[in-house]
C-alpha cells in the first residue's frame, strides 16, 4: 500500500509520516511545498513530492502514485482570502483529483471547531448544527464537504497538543497570561488528544478492512481534560508560571477587549467543549 500525505512536514502531518514509516508494509510520500521541506524528509529516507494542493498537475502526479491519500493540510490563521484559497478552494481541489485518479481511500483532518462556541458535553459526531464562528473554522466545514462527498473520511480532533504544538497551549497560557488570572478556577472541560496518539488513530483509520467512506469521526482521548490539569502539567514540563487568580467568567469576558482578547478567546477556557470520542 502507498500512502501520500499532503502537509507532511507540518504539525500532524510529520506525526502521520512517523507513523507510517514505522509500519513496514507501507510505502509513504510526503506531498510539501518547498526544497527544504523535500531535503528534510529525504534525510530520513522518505520519498518526498513537491507541489502546491491548488496546483492540480503536482497534485494529480503525487496522488496518482498513491492508494490512500491522507490530508494533514490546512490554513489556521485570521486572512479570511487565505482560508479560502487553502482550506475551500484546495481541498476541493484535493477531493476532485482523488476521484479522478482512483485514490481508494482519502481522509481529511479537520476540527471540532466547526461546531463553533458551545458549550459542548459529551457532543456525538453531528449532535449539533455547524456554527463555525472564525473564517478559518467555516471554510474548514465547506472542505469537509468536499471530502465526504468524495468518499472520504473526516477527522475532527479538538486542541491536538505535544512536540511542536505552536497553536493551543500556547494560546492557552497566552490568553491566561493577559488575563492574570485563570476563569472559574479552571473547572471548564476540553476534550485534547496527543499528537502522537492522533496520528496513530488516523493510521488505523487508513489501513481498516471496512473503510468509513463518506463519513465523519471524532478523534480525542475518551475522558476531557479540566483547564487547570492542562495548565498545572504545562507549569510543570516548563518555567511558564500560573497565576493564582481566578475571575468568573463574566468578568472575564468585560475585560477581555481592554487585554486584547476577543469572546472566542475567553469561551475556549471557559465553556465546556467535550465531543463523544475515542483513540483507535
Amino acid at each position: 500500500m502507498t500512502t501520500l500525505v499532503l502537509g507532511a512536514t507540518g504539525f500532524i502531518g510529520s506525526a502521520v509520516m512517523n507513523q507510517l514509516v514505522s509500519q513496514n508494509e507501507n510505502t509513504a510520500i510526503g506531498f510539501v511545498r518547498t526544497d527544504s521541506a523535500v531535503q528534510q524528509l529525504s534525510r530520513n529516507g522518505i520519498a518526498a513530492s513537491i507541489g502546491e494542493i491548488n496546483d492540480s498537475a503536482s497534485l494529480r502526479a503525487a496522488m496518482s502514485q498513491a492508494s490512500t491519500v491522507i490530508c494533514c493540510v490546512s490554513y489556521v490563521g485570521a486572512d479570511e482570502q487565505q482560508c479560502i484559497h487553502v482550506n475551500q478552494h484546495g481541498i476541493r481541489n484535493v477531493a476532485s483529483i482523488a476521484t479522478a485518479v482512483g485514490v481508494e481511500r482519502l481522509l481529511y483532518v479537520s476540527t471540532a471547531a466547526v461546531y463553533g462556541p458551545g458549550p459542548f458535553r459529551d457532543l456525538p459526531v453531528n449532535g449539533a448544527p455547524l456554527r463555525p464562528l472564525s473564517p478559518a473554522s467555516r471554510t474548514r466545514a465547506l472542505a469537509e464537504k468536499f471530502v465526504r462527498d468524495a468518499g472520504g473520511l473526516v477527522i475532527r480532533p479538538h486542541l491536538v497538543y505535544g512536540p511542536g504544538d505552536r497553536w493551543f497551549l500556547p494560546t492557552l497560557t497566552r490568553i491566561v497570561s493577559r488575563l492574570d488570572s485563570i476563569i472559574d478556577d479552571g473547572n471548564a472541560v476540553l476534550s485534547v488528544v496527543d499528537v502522537d496518539l492522533l496520528a496513530r488513530s488516523i493510521y488505523k483509520l487508513s489501513t481498516e478492512r471496512q473503510f468509513r467512506y463518506g463519513s465523519t469521526l471524532h478523534v480525542n482521548e475518551p475522558v476531557p481534560r479540566k483547564v487547570i490539569d492542562l495548565l498545572e502539567r504545562h507549569t510543570q514540563e516548563t518555567n511558564w508560571t500560573l497565576p493564582r487568580n481566578s475571575l468568573p467568567r463574566a468578568d472575564a469576558v468585560k475585560v477581555a477587549p481592554q487585554l486584547g482578547l476577543n469572546r472566542r478567546q475567553i469561551d475556549m477556557i471557559s465553556l465546556d467543549h467535550w465531543y463523544r470520542s475515542r483513540l483507535y
